[in-house]
């Protein structure tokens, strides 16, 4: 997920990106930050370099070219950018939903205003870049959402798709073509005949991968070190 913050206090920069870097190691999300101190630059960034951001933190009061202005510009172009105002000046708040922000954070209240705004911007972007696919089970043709499966692996010929849900769907694929169906990099085969999607993942040692349902799945002792690998990059930073 890709974050940008802009601020011309760079005590703000760093107390906000502390902030964020907690929360998204809490959700398990690999995170690239840029940190600008005007607004002129993101305008290059986001409008004329036409470079791709998920979440821009936006201060609201700086000099030159202000938050709100910039955020009139982006709006014109990208209506899905989620942009975050942080503030110390709360009379700027009714004039900035006039651009339409994802949310308006008091800076005073930084640390307990911003992590909640971030999991509910994490839960937009999933729901934005999640897909909907149609399995041909057993039972007749089923849609689901990818991020509902936890994993597949063969069963008898066939591929057992399990889901959030608890539910587990018969599948006449061969894994090899349930891997280009879904072409996600969070879905990572764990051996030959099981692939998981590290976002279900909630621990990991030796060899064993335990779910966040607590089902335990046996990877390949061979690929285990590139498996694990893997899902810490998918994870973020570690501390």
């Amino acid at each position: 997920m890709n974050i940008v913050i802009c601020d011309d206090d760079e005590s703000d920069i760093l107390i906000a990106k502390n902030v964020i870097k907690q929360t998204v190691q809490e959700l398990h999300i690999k995170t690239k930050f840029d940190y600008y101190s005007n607004a002129t630059d993101v305008e290059r960034k986001l409008l004329v370099k036409k470079e791709s951001t998920d979440i821009l933190i936006l201060d609201i009061d700086m000099p030159e070219v202000s938050g709100m202005e910039l955020a009139e510009k982006l709006r014109a172009e990208n209506t899905n950018l989620i942009i975050i105002f942080l503030t110390n000046h709360e009379e700027f708040v009714f004039k900035a939903f006039e651009f339409q922000p994802f949310r308006y954070i008091r800076k005073m209240k930084i640390n307990t205003e911003l992590p909640i705004a971030i999991k509910s911007a994490v839960k937009i972007i999933k729901i934005q870049t999640d897909k909907e696919i149609t399995l041909n089970t057993d039972d007749g043709n089923i849609r689901v959402m990818i991020s509902d499966i936890i994993y597949y692996e063969t069963e008898k010929r066939k591929i057992a798709v399990n889901l959030s849900n608890g539910k587990r769907l018969l599948v006449s694929k061969k894994i090899s073509e349930m891997q280009e169906i879904i072409n996600k990099n969070n879905f990572i085969m764990i051996h030959r005949s099981c692939v998981i999607n590290a976002d279900y993942v909630k621990h990991m040692n030796n060899g064993i991968i335990t779910l966040k349902n607590d089902e335990q799945l046996i990877t390949s002792r061979r690929k285990y070190r590139d498996i694990k690998q893997q899902i810490l990059m998918l994870w973020g930073d570690k501390i």
